[in-house]
C-alpha cells in the first residue's frame, strides 16, 4: 500500500511539474512573438526585397498545453516599387504550438526527446487563395510540422497538396511535395531535401496541336551554411528523372537523368565552386541523340570581390524590378562586364574538364584550363592595340584540348539531318560530306589535324605566345588566320587561299 502511494505521489508531482512547465513554456513563446516576427521580417526585407511583404500575427490565445493564432502576410505600405501583394489581400496561416518541454503532439508518437515546442502550421482558405483551395479540392495547399529545440534549432516537415486544373485546353497535374528542413537558430546553417513525383502541363498550341510537358522524378538536396564572407556555403543537387514534351501524343523531346550539382567552398581569402552537369539521355522524335556532361571549376575567386559583385547585381535587379521592367540576359551581360574587374582580383582561375557528349558511335570532348589575371596588378605599358586586348590584359595562360571522333560527328549530323526531313540514305550522305569538309577546313587553316579518323585540336597561350598543334606563333600570327591582322608566318597560312572546298560527292 505504501509503494502504491509512493508511486502515486512521484507521479502526481512529475504530472504537475511537466504541467507547470508546460505553462511556463507557452508564456515563453508568447513573450517571443514579437521579436521572432520581427527577425522573419528582416529577412524578408533581406532575401526578398522586391516583394514588399510584411508578417505580423494576430488572434493569439495561449492555453495551458497549446496555443493558437495567425501568421499574417501582407503588403508593406512602407515599401516601395511595386508589391507581390495588392492592398487589403491577405495571406494567414493557421498555427497551433503544442508547448514543450514534452508536447503532447510528440508524446502521441511515443517520441520522449524534450524540445521547446512543436507547431503546427496551415495556409488558410482566405479570398486571395481561393483560386489555389480549388485545385487542391479543398485541401490545405501548404501544412507543416515543426519542431522547434532549446538551442532554437527548426526541424520541419512540410506538405504540398496534390493540385489538379482543368481550364479549356490547359490542365495542370501535380502530384504534390514534401520538403525536410532543418535550420538553425542564427539561420546560417541549412539543410533541405526536397521531393515531387510529377508534374504535366498540358496546352493547346498556336497551330491548335495538343502539347504536354512533363517533369518526373524531382528532388532537391541542399546543405548550406554562411561563411566568413557571407555566402551560403556547401552543396546543392538538383536530380530530375525524366524531362518531355509530346505534341498529340507523339515525343518530341526527352531527356532522361538530369542532374546538376554545385559546390561553394572557401579558403582564407578565396572561393571556390565547382559545377558538375550531367544529362543521360537525348531523344528528339524518338532518335538516340546520346549523353552529355559538363564538370567546371572555378577558383581563386577573391570572396570579398564575389561579395560586392552579388550585391551590385542584386541592387541593379531589384532597380529594374521595382521600374517595372523585366530583367533579362541583356542587363546581365552588363552588369557582368561593368564588374569584371572586381571579378578578376586575386586571379581566379576557370576550368572544364570534360565538356563532352557521347552517342553510339563515339565521344566529343573539350578540356579548357584558363588563368585570369586581375588588371590592376598589370602593370605592363604598350602602345600595341594587340597587346592592350582583353586577352593579354586580363588572361595570364590559356590550355585548351579538342577531340572529335569523325564517326560520332557523322552520326550526329545524320540524325540531325533526319530531323530536317532528308531520308536515310540522303542524311548519311550529307553528313559525311559536311564533317569531311569540317575536317578538310580545319587542315587548310591549320586549325586541327585528322589522326586516326578523329579531328584534334591542341591550345596553348602564355606571355602573348601561341603554341596551336605544335606550331608556335605570336598572337598578332594566330589572329591573322581569321583575317584580324596581317599573317606573318607563312607557315600558317592556307597554302591555297583561293582554293576551292575539295567536293565529296563522290
Amino acid at each position: 500500500m505504501k509503494k502504491s502511494l509512493v508511486a502515486i505521489s512521484i507521479m502526481a508531482i512529475v504530472g504537475s511539474a511537466w504541467i507547470g512547465s508546460t505553462w511556463y513554456m507557452g508564456k515563453l513563446i508568447e513573450q517571443r512573438m514579437d521579436k521572432m516576427v520581427d527577425q522573419s521580417n528582416a529577412i524578408l526585407k533581406e532575401y526578398l526585397p522586391e516583394a514588399g511583404l510584411q508578417l505580423s500575427y494576430q488572434d493569439y490565445q495561449r492555453g495551458l498545453f497549446s496555443s493558437h493564432f495567425r501568421y499574417v502576410l501582407q503588403s508593406d505600405v512602407s515599401s516601395p516599387g511595386e508589391k507581390w501583394l495588392k492592398e487589403g489581400d491577405k495571406i494567414t496561416f493557421i498555427e497551433q504550438i503544442n508547448h514543450g518541454p514534452f508536447p503532447l503532439s510528440q508524446l502521441k508518437k511515443f517520441n520522449f526527446i524534450p524540445s521547446m515546442a512543436v507547431v503546427h502550421s496551415e495556409l488558410e482558405n482566405t479570398p486571395v487563395m481561393a483560386s489555389l483551395f480549388e485545385i487542391t479540392k479543398g485541401q490545405a495547399p501548404l501544412t507543416a510540422i515543426s519542431n522547434i529545440s532549446y538551442q532554437g534549432n527548426i526541424a520541419s516537415v512540410i506538405n504540398i497538396s496534390p493540385m489538379e486544373s482543368q481550364q479549356k485546353a490547359a490542365s495542370l497535374q501535380f502530384s504534390g511535395a514534401t520538403i525536410n528542413a532543418d535550420v538553425s537558430k542564427d539561420l546560417r546553417n541549412v539543410t533541405l531535401d526536397a521531393n515531387s513525383d510529377s508534374i504535366f502541363f498540358t496546352n493547346k498550341s498556336h497551330n491548335n496541336q495538343l502539347e504536354k510537358y512533363s517533369l518526373q522524378g524531382l528532388e532537391l538536396k541542399s546543405t548550406t551554411s554562411k561563411g566568413k564572407f557571407d555566402l551560403a556555403l556547401g552543396n546543392k543537387q538538383l536530380t530530375i528523372k525524366q524531362m518531355a514534351l509530346d505534341t498529340d501524343g507523339k515525343s518530341i523531346v526527352l531527356l532522361e537523368g538530369l542532374i546538376l550539382n554545385t559546390y561553394l567552398g572557401e579558403s582564407d581569402e578565396h572561393l571556390n565552386t565547382k559545377l558538375n552537369y550531367s544529362l543521360a539521355g537525348l531523344k528528339i522524335k524518338e532518335n538516340d541523340f546520346g549523353s552529355g556532361k559538363l564538370i567546371l571549376s572555378l577558383n581563386r575567386l577573391d570572396g570579398k570581390a564575389m561579395k560586392e559583385f552579388i550585391t551590385a547585381y542584386n541592387q541593379e535587379a531589384l532597380q529594374t524590378i521595382q521600374q517595372g521592367e523585366d530583367f533579362e540576359a541583356q542587363e546581365l551581360s552588363d552588369i557582368l562586364w561593368s564588374q569584371l574587374p572586381i571579378l578578376l582580383k586575386g586571379n581566379p582561375t576557370l576550368n572544364i574538364e570534360p565538356l563532352s557528349w557521347k552517342n553510339s558511335k563515339g565521344e566529343s570532348m573539350l578540356n579548357l584550363n584558363v588563368e585570369l589575371l586581375d588588371p590592376t596588378t598589370n602593370t605592363t605599358t604598350t602602345n600595341n592595340t594587340l597587346q592592350r586586348s582583353f586577352l593579354a590584359q586580363n588572361v595570364k595562360k590559356i590550355d585548351a584540348t579538342l577531340t572529335i571522333p569523325q564517326a560520332m560527328a557523322t552520326h550526329l549530323t545524320m540524325q540531325i539531318a533526319l530531323l530536317a526531313g532528308y531520308s536515310p540514305e540522303e542524311s548519311q550522305t550529307l553528313a559525311e560530306q559536311q564533317i569531311k569538309g569540317l575536317a578538310a577546313m580545319g587542315k587548310i587553316f591549320k586549325l586541327t589535324t585528322n589522326t586516326d579518323d578523329t579531328i584534334s585540336s591542341s591550345f596553348h597561350y602564355a606571355d602573348n605566345q601561341i603554341d596551336l598543334n605544335n606550331k608556335k606563333l605570336s598572337l598578332q600570327e594566330f589572329m591573322g588566320l581569321f583575317g584580324l591582322f596581317n599573317p606573318v608566318n607563312e607557315e600558317l597560312t592556307p597554302e591555297h587561299p583561293s582554293e576551292q572546298m575539295p567536293s565529296y560527292d563522290q
